[in-house]
């Protein structure tokens, strides 16, 4: 089994990304959060998500599964 595919990563990306731009705006527009703070909280989300995935990928090679 296939951890990554190509096809299926280049199609939720944006729609994540778009999710989350539209989330982010809901929020500025009730006065919840500024704009500066989103580039903080995506800044903080990338991160987390990118420490996440390489977690995984790791661990399944030990497992020695495909990636």
């Amino acid at each position: 089994m296939k951890l990554f595919k190509e096809n299926t990563a280049t199609m939720v990306t944006p729609l994540t990304r778009y999710a989350l731009i539209a989330v982010a705006g809901g929020l500025i527009s009730k006065g919840y959060i500024t704009a500066e703070q989103i580039d903080i909280i995506a800044g903080a989300i990338v991160s987390l998500g990118t420490i996440a995935w390489l977690a995984i990928v790791k661990n399944k090679q030990k497992e020695g599964g495909e990636v």
